[in-house]
C-alpha cells in the first residue's frame, strides 16, 4: 500500500495530566488529532499555551524586524551555498520547551529587539524632522521670532504662508487689517505677518482657512526664529542619519551572527504553540479527558508504548462519517516520495482511491527525458537539483530532488539521442575513442543515438512521433483502467459496465484504426479492402501475423460501433434514473458520437508534444552550434559567448517549458480520466522541522 492504513487511537486520562499526554503525543509525532465539539478547556494546557504564544510573538517580531527569511532562498543557496544545520534539542516534556524559551530567548532576542526599537525611534525622529524641514524650508530666510505670536491683550498677531497669486485677493478681503509681506526663496510663496485687533481674529483665521493656510507654528523645544530652527533641524537630521547608518550596520552584523540561533528558537516556539493549540480542547468530562486521533496502523505498537501510563486504546475505523473524513498519509518509497509534490498539486487521494504517485514516478522521468534529451544539459540540471537537495530545506529539498531526477532522465535520454550540448556524442573527445571498435564502451555503443534527431530528417521525425504516441497510448489506457478499478471498488457496476469499460474499448478501437491507416499508407477510405494485407504497426507484433490491415480494420470498426452503442444505452438509462442531472437521450447520443470519439483522438495526439519538444530542442541547439561555428568557434570571443549564452538560455527557457508540458500531460490528460482527490492530508502533531532535531528523554 502506498497510502497508509489508519487506525483510531484514544487516550483516557485525568484532565490534570493532559500536558504530559501532549508531550507523549509530540514525541510520537504521527498523530492526527480528531476534532471534537467539546468546549472544555484544560487550565494547565491553556497556561502553557499563553506562555508559548507570548514567547513566539516576541521572537517573531524580532525575526520580522530583522527581515530574516524563515527558509533559505533559492538564490542564496545557488550563489552563496548557504546551509543552516539542524540543532539537536533534548527535552522531556513540552513545558520544558516553554521554560527554555522563556529562559534562553531573552539572551538571543533582547539585544536585537533593543536595536530594532532604537532604529524605529531614530527613523520616527528623522521623519518628524524631515517634515519640519520641508515646512521651514519655505520660510528659512525669515529672521523673525514667532514664539510670541498669537493672542495678546489687545492684538492678534500671526505668520501665514500663502501662494503668491493669492496675495491680491487676501489683501482685499482683509482691508483694514495690517499685513506685512515678506519675499521667500521660492517665488510661488509669500510670508504674511498679520496684525489685527482681537475682535478681528476670527475673521483673519476664517479668511486664511479659505486659502488653505493655517498659522505658522514652530514646535516647542526649537528656536522660534525660522532661520535658527532650520539650521538646528539640519544638524539634527545629519546626526540622526549618521546614527541610522551605524544602527543599520549593527543590525546587519547582529542578523548574521544570530540567524541560526533565532531561527531555531523561532521554530521551537512555533512548534510549542502549535502542539498546545491543537490539543488544548480534548473531549471527555470535567475530570477526565479523552484525546482521539488517527494513527498509522504500522505504528500501533509505538503509540501504545508512549501512552502506556494511561488507558490507551486503538481500534479500526468503522464509523461512516469518520471513514469519509479520514486524512490521507502517503507511505511511498524514497524514490516515489519525491513525486508526491505533483500529486499534491492535484489533490490528496481519498479513501479507496489509488495513489497516482508511483505512476508519476515512472512516467515523469520518461516524459521529461524525451522532451529535454541532451546529456550535457541533463547533467547540469541534475547538478543544480542536487545542490538544492543538499543545501535546501523542506519543500526546496524535495523540489531539488525532483529537478535532479528530471536532469538525470534527460541525460540518459541524451545518450539515446546521441547529443551533448547539441554536438554528436560519438564525435566528441574522449567518447569517440571509447565508443569506436576496440574502445571500452564499444559494447554499448549501439545505445548512443538509437533515437537520433540530429539531422532532423523525415524518418527521424516520424520515429520520434511514433514513440511519443505509443507512450501516450500507454498512459491513457492506464488512466482508463484505473477508472474502471475505482468504479468497481465504489460499487458503481452499471456505470463501469455501460460507460467505463466501453470507453476503454472505444479508445482502443480508435487507436487501432489509426494504426491501420498508417499501415495502409493513409488509404483510409479503402483500408477495409482485402487488398490491404500490410502489417499493422504495433498491433501485428502483439497479435501475430494474421493481424493485417483489412481484417483488423473490420474488427476495430465493430468494436468502436459496439462501444458507442453501449455507452449511448448506458447514458440514456442514467438520464432516465437521474433526471435531476438534466440529461436527455439526444444529448447523450451527441456526446458519445462527437464528444467521446473526438476526445479519444485529441488526447492521443496531445502526446505528440513529447516528440515535438525534442525536435524543438534539437533545432535550437543546431541553430546555436551553427552560429558558433560561423563566428569562429572556440578561437573567437563572440563564438564562445554564443555557445555559452545560447546553451544557458535554452536550458533556462526550455527546461521550464518542458516541466510545464510534463505537468500538463499528467494533470489534464491523465488525472481528468479517473482522479478526484480532495482528501485532507495527515497532519502530524509536530510540524516539519527545518532547524531543530528533537531528542525526547523521558524521566
Amino acid at each position: 500500500m502506498v497510502v497508509a492504513d489508519l487506525k483510531l487511537g484514544s487516550i483516557i486520562l485525568p484532565r490534570s495530566e493532559s500536558p504530559q499526554a501532549v508531550s507523549r503525543l509530540a514525541e510520537f509525532e504521527w498523530f492526527h488529532k480528531l476534532e471534537t465539539d467539546s468546549d472544555l478547556v484544560t487550565p494547565e494546557i491553556d497556561d502553557l499555551l499563553l506562555r508559548a504564544q507570548k514567547s513566539y510573538q516576541t521572537i517573531d517580531d524580532v525575526v520580522k524586524g530583522l527581515q530574516i527569511p524563515l527558509q533559505v532562498g533559492i538564490m542564496e543557496v545557488l550563489f552563496k551555498g548557504t546551509v543552516i544545520k539542524k540543532k539537536q534539542y533534548e527535552l522531556d516534556e513540552v513545558h520544558t520547551m516553554v521554560d527554555d524559551l522563556e529562559k534562553n530567548g531573552p539572551a538571543i532576542v533582547d539585544a536585537p529587539a533593543k536595536l530594532l526599537e532604537e532604529m524605529a525611534t531614530t527613523q520616527r525622529s528623522i521623519d518628524e524632522y524631515s517634515t519640519l524641514k520641508e515646512t521651514l524650508d519655505i520660510v528659512k530666510k525669515l529672521n523673525v521670532d514667532v514664539g510670541g505670536f498669537g493672542f495678546m491683550k489687545y492684538f492678534y498677531t500671526n505668520l501665514f504662508v500663502i501662494n503668491t497669486s493669492e496675495f491680491a485677493e487676501v489683501s482685499r478681503t482683509l482691508e483694514g487689517v495690517t499685513v506685512y509681506k515678506y519675499e521667500l526663496d521660492t517665488k510661488d510663496k509669500l510670508a504674511l505677518i498679520v496684525v489685527a485687533g482681537t475682535d478681528d481674529s476670527d475673521k483673519v483665521l476664517k479668511v486664511f482657512r479659505g486659502f488653505n493656510s493655517n498659522p505658522f507654528v514652530i514646535p516647542q523645544g526649537l528656536p522660534q526664529v525660522p532661520s535658527q530652527a532650520y539650521l538646528l533641524i539640519e544638524s539634527k537630521l545629519a546626526e540622526l542619519t549618521k546614527k541610522e547608518k551605524e544602527l543599520s550596520k549593527q543590525i546587519a552584523k547582529t542578523k548574521l551572527a544570530i540567524r541560526r540561533d533565532i531561527l531555531s528558537l523561532h521554530e521551537s516556539a512555533f512548534v510549542a504553540k502549535e502542539v498546545l493549540e491543537s490539543l488544548r480542547k480534548p473531549g471527555g468530562t470535567k475530570r477526565f479527558a479523552v484525546i482521539q486521533g488517527y494513527i498509522p496502523k504500522n505504528m500501533e505498537g509505538k503509540f501504545k508504548e508512549v501512552t502506556k501510563q494511561w488507558m490507551s486504546v486503538t481500534e479500526d475505523i468503522r464509523d461512516p462519517k469518520m471513514v469519509q473524513n479520514r486524512p490521507t498519509l502517503f507511505q511511498n518509497k524514497r524514490w516515489v516520495r519525491t513525486f508526491e509534490v505533483i500529486t499534491q498539486s492535484q489533490g490528496i487521494p481519498r479513501k479507496g482511491e489509488a495513489d497516482p504517485t508511483p505512476m508519476i514516478s515512472l512516467m515523469w522521468p520518461i516524459f521529461y527525458g524525451i522532451m529535454f534529451a541532451d546529456l550535457g544539459h541533463g547533467l547540469l540540471l541534475m547538478g543544480l537539483g542536487l545542490l538544492f537537495k543538499m543545501k535546501g530545506q523542506g519543500v526546496m529539498a524535495r523540489w531539488g530532488m525532483l529537478i535532479a531526477i528530471s536532469g538525470a532522465s534527460a541525460a540518459v535520454a541524451g545518450v539515446g539521442a546521441g547529443e551533448m550540448f547539441g554536438f554528436h556524442i560519438d564525435h566528441m573527445s574522449p567518447f569517440e575513442g571509447l565508443l569506436e571498435e576496440g574502445g571500452a564502451l564499444h559494447s554499448v555503443s549501439w545505445l548512443v543515438g538509437i533515437l537520433s534527431v540530429a539531422e532532423l530528417t523525415f524518418d527521424q521525425v516520424i520515429n520520434i512521433l511514433k514513440v511519443s504516441l505509443f507512450l501516450g497510448i500507454i498512459h491513457l489506457i492506464w488512466a482508463f483502467v484505473l477508472r474502471i478499478r475505482r468504479l468497481h471498488k465504489e460499487g458503481h457496476k452499471q456505470m463501469m459496465i455501460t460507460e467505463a469499460i466501453p470507453n476503454l474499448t472505444l479508445y482502443g478501437g480508435i487507436v487501432v484504426i489509426m494504426m491501420c491507416a498508417i499501415g495502409a499508407s493513409y488509404d483510409v477510405m479503402n483500408m477495409y479492402s482485402r487488398e490491404h494485407t500490410e502489417v499493422v504497426p504495433w498491433v501485428t507484433v502483439f497479435l501475430g501475423d494474421w493481424a493485417r490491415v483489412w481484417i483488423v480494420t473490420r474488427i476495430a470498426v465493430i468494436i468502436v460501433l459496439g462501444s458507442m452503442a453501449t455507452m449511448m444505452v448506458g447514458g440514456i438509462l442514467h438520464a432516465k434514473h437521474h433526471p435531476e442531472d438534466g440529461g436527455s437521450a439526444a444529448n447523450v447520443v451527441m456526446e458519445v458520437f462527437l464528444g467521446k470519439t473526438v476526445e479519444c483522438l485529441a488526447h492521443t495526439i496531445s502526446y505528440a508534444r513529447l516528440g515535438i519538444m525534442l525536435l524543438v530542442h534539437a533545432a535550437l541547439l543546431m541553430t546555436v552550434n551553427n552560429a558558433f561555428a560561423s563566428m569562429g568557434g572556440w578561437s573567437s570571443p563572440g563564438g564562445i559567448a554564443m555557445i555559452v549564452g545560447g546553451n544557458l538560455g535554452i536550458m533556462m527557457i526550455e527546461g521550464l517549458i518542458v516541466y510545464i508540458q510534463s505537468l500538463r500531460l499528467h494533470l489534464y490528460e491523465f488525472f481528468t480520466k479517473w482522479y478526484d482527490g480532495g482528501s485532507q492530508p495527515f497532519k502530524q502533531v509536530v510540524p516539519e522541522l527545518l532547524y531543530n532535531q528533537f531528542i525526547w528523554k523521558r524521566k
